[in-house]
Formats: C-alpha cells, structure tokens, sequence
C-alpha cells in the first residue's frame, strides 16, 4: 500500500558516522536534494515496495511554480491523491495512478461519497480532492506522461466582459454543485473569557486558582491565543514570529498611539502576500513582559544544555533587525537576508548571536527552548478545551475560530463606524446607492485587507454572521408591516 512522507532536511545535516556511510556522502546527498528543488517539508510517496515514482513526486515538487505556495496545501493535495491511489490499489484491480479513468472516478465517488455514515465525506470534502486530482492530471497531461485525463467535462456558455463575447467555460462533472463550505466557527468575548482563564491559565469556573493546576505556560498561552484575537494572524503566522520583528520596547513606551502598524512578511504568509496588522499596545507590552521573562529562562537553559552554534542543524544570523538579518555564508562573507524570505521551517532553526552567545530567533518557545509549531499550538488549544468540558463548559476552541471571531467583531465594529460616518444629525449624508457602497463596500474591503483574503468573496461569509445584519432584517420587516398596516387603514 502507498504511503505519504514528509521530508526532513534536518536528517541530512546532522553529523552521523557509519562503516559505509559518511558525512561526505551525506554532504554529497543534501546538495542533490538542494538542487532538485526538495524543501523541508515537502511530501512525497512511496508505493508498496519503497519504490519512488519520479514524476509523481515530481508534481510536488512543481505545485509551488502552479499557485499551491501553502505547506498545508500541498500536504492536503498529497493526502487527497494518496486516499485515490490506495483506491485504484484497493478497489481497481491494482491500477496505478496513470490508469485512472472516468469508470474509476464513478467508482471513487460512489465509495467516498455514498458509503455508510462513517465513511462518508461532505460534499465539500470531495469536491476539494477533485481539485487536487484535477490540478494533478491536468499538470500530467501538460509533461506529456499521460494521453487524456479521467474526467468528462460540460461546456457552458457565459456573457464575457463585451457586450456580445459570449464566454465558454468547462465545468468538471465530478464536482458536486451546490457543495456547501464547512461552516464558519467563531465565539464570542464571554465564551473567550472562560477558555482562556479555565483552558489555558488554569482557574477554576468561578475565576479562582484552582490547586490541581500544574500547567506551566498559562500565560503564555493566554496570550499567544489573545493575539490570535487581537488581530485576526493566521495560526501560522502568529506561531512563526521572530523575537527581533517585534517593535523595541522602547517604542512601545514612548507610543501615544493605541495600536502598532506591524508588518507580517511574506514568507509566513498565505500565498507570500505581506499585509500590515494592528497590535493594541497592550498586547505589544505583554509580549515584551513574556519575551524578559519566560523566553529569557528558555534560552538560557538551551544555553545550558548544548551548544547550538556547533550543531550543523542551525541556521546562524551574526545580526538582525525587524528587517533584515546578516548570516555569515561559508566563503565567510556576511549576507544581509530580508526576513521576507526566510521560510517558516528556516525561522525554526533560526539562532542568532548576541553577546557572545547564541539564541533562538522564534518568538515563542517552550520551556527548553525548542521553537513551539503550529501544531503544538493546535494541541495546547485541544487540551484546554478538553479542560473546559472537564468542567462542564460545553466549548470547543481552535485558533482559526479566532481568527473567524476577530473578523465577526471587526466587520460589526467597521460597520457602524461607517454608519457613523454616513448618518449625521439624523441625516444621510450621501443618498441612494452611494451611500449603501460607503457603508457595506468599504468595511468589507477594510476587513479584506486585515484578513489578508485574496479576493473580497471570502470576507463575504462574515456578512451572515453579524448580530446587527439580523437586527438590520428585523428591523427592515417590521418598518414594512408598520407601513402595509397604515396603508390598510385608509379610507
């Protein structure tokens, strides 16, 4: 049975010795792997006997040059096409992934999708692994190792940009139309509370220490979790902060502004789009107390515990700035880096010199000192839900639902600030249609730019999701019936 990896640079740099294996060879091994264009992280697949298909991993390799820049997509593009070929193993009489054909894919669609309850997916889930399997024979298709893709397609015919340039635009028949997306989770500031003072710091229902606690980042969770919130970052963008990006401490304090313009580089972005996010100041002073305090006991004890300039692992800056940083090549000339292009799993292994020793550049850290993942994060979140319920709180919280939760507040906040702006003294102040853009296009594009969304349809979802939007219908119905009522009553 095929099976997904993940790859692991950091095995080739680290020094190991054998009778018939080398460091040189080793060397020798990780430039090949280099030059190939394989990054940490990258997944490919091996078949039943270990064998590995060139051009199938090939196509991860060449995702990044077709849009798919995310790490986690490229790993969901990986797992979806590995669930089809232990289909085609399975279920096809053995066929490999070149063999695919419509038949096979009625086949899949009758397995995933009209099996029994617990092995049936959502029609969204199907949906987004026909993309994967799409993008991936269409890209076969293109290198010339496959004849026709096994897909059937329907022809429709839509009203271009000019007047009379009817367009024709194929849809793919596996598809399921109409295919609803997951449905946007997001709590509110109450709800927040308790899972960040129950889950995370460890109190009690009541907001009292509870004894039985033995957790040791309470606060360091809590507010990793209050800048997911704050901001609306992605989890890992937040989780991949560098300690040197950060304003200095003390711009913080001679700061008359509330909120900090901060630039999120593009290199720990979605789709490597850098966007400026605003910080409350009391978050930026918060994170300087957790950066003097619990970071500072974590890089001494790395300190303590290994020398970290000497493993080979370590990716070594000699200087850095919330810009820049300056990494000492191996001809010894110093190269000054912007951070825009040092990739997550780069700024994992990050360390930098600093009064003669050497430090974790990450943000955040655990109590040894090792970077903390975003997976980690996804398991801190896990456990102080599971706390949560423990205490009869039925809540289940994830740091994407924060980040929906900012968006909710933000677009509620911005909407009736513009409203504000468009009704004076009683009055609108711009009438008709002009008005309606002023107050409902521009709080969406605003909330798009903080989101970082590519395109303003995904901001719309939090359209529906606003107490006011449903208070805005209410009261819409009832000015109606007011007046179909007083219509009725004339004589």
């Amino acid at each position: 049975m095929p099976d997904l990896f993940l790859t692991d640079g950091r095995a080739l740099r680290r020094p190991i010795e054998t009778d018939s294996f080398g460091v040189r060879t080793l060397g020798r091994l990780a430039a090949t792997v280099e030059k190939c264009a394989i990054t940490d992280g990258m997944p490919f697949i091996l078949d039943d006997d270990g064998g590995y298909d060139v051009d199938l991993n090939r196509f991860f390799r060449d995702c990044p040059t077709m849009g798919v820049r995310s790490p986690n997509s490229l790993r969901a593009y990986a797992r979806d096409i590995l669930i089809w070929m232990r289909f085609l193993d399975e279920r096809r009489s053995g066929k490999s992934i070149w063999e695919g054909n419509a038949d096979d894919i009625a086949a899949f669609h009758a397995a995933r999708r009209r099996s029994k309850p617990p092995y049936r997916i959502s029609a969204a889930s199907w949906n987004r692994s026909i993309a994967a399997l799409e993008k991936f024979y269409r890209w076969a298709l293109e290198e010339g190792i496959i004849e026709t893709v096994p897909f059937t397609y329907r022809r429709v015919f839509r009203r271009g940009h000019g007047a009379h340039c009817p367009v024709v635009v194929s849809h793919n028949r596996a598809r399921e139309p109409g295919a609803r997306q997951s449905d946007m989770r997001f709590i509110g500031l109450d709800k927040f509370t308790m899972f960040r003072d129950v889950g995370l710091r460890g109190r009690l229902p009541d907001g009292s220490e509870d004894p039985s606690w033995r957790g040791r980042h309470g606060e360091r969770n809590a507010l990793f979790a209050e800048l997911l919130l704050t901001t609306g970052m992605r989890l890992a963008e937040a989780a991949h902060l560098l300690h040197c990006e950060l304003p200095t401490a003390a711009a913080c304090q001679d700061a008359e502004q509330r909120l900090f313009l901060f630039r999120l580089p593009a290199a720990i972005t979605k789709g490597n789009k850098a966007r400026r996010i605003r910080l409350p100041l009391r978050i930026m002073l918060r994170l300087h107390d957790y950066a003097a305090l619990e970071r500072a006991n974590a890089v001494e004890r790395i300190a303590e515990r290994s020398k970290v300039h000497a493993t080979t692992d370590a990716l070594i800056a000699v200087d850095a700035d919330h810009k820049t940083i300056v990494i000492a090549g191996e001809d010894g000339q110093r190269k000054r880096m912007r951070l825009d292009l040092v990739a997550p799993r780069e700024r994992q292994r990050l360390f930098i010199v600093d009064g003669g020793g050497v430090s974790p550049a990450m943000l955040w850290l655990t109590e040894t000192g090792a970077a903390m993942t975003p997976w980690a994060w996804a398991g801190v979140f896990r456990r102080a839900s599971a706390r949560c319920r423990a205490f009869g709180i039925d809540i289940e919280v994830t740091p994407h639902m924060l980040r929906h939760s900012f968006a909710v507040n933000m677009l509620s906040m911005l909407i009736r600030t513009q409203i504000g702006m468009v009704v004076q003294d009683g009055s609108v102040s711009a009438a008709g249609a002009a008005a309606y853009r002023r107050m409902i296009g521009d709080p969406l594009q605003k909330l798009q730019r903080l989101m970082g969304h590519a395109s303003i349809i995904s901001t719309h979802i939090y359209l529906s999701s606003l107490d006011e939007s449903r208070a805005i219908v209410d009261a819409a119905i009832n000015d109606w019936a007011g007046a179909s009522g007083r219509e009725e009553t004339v004589p």
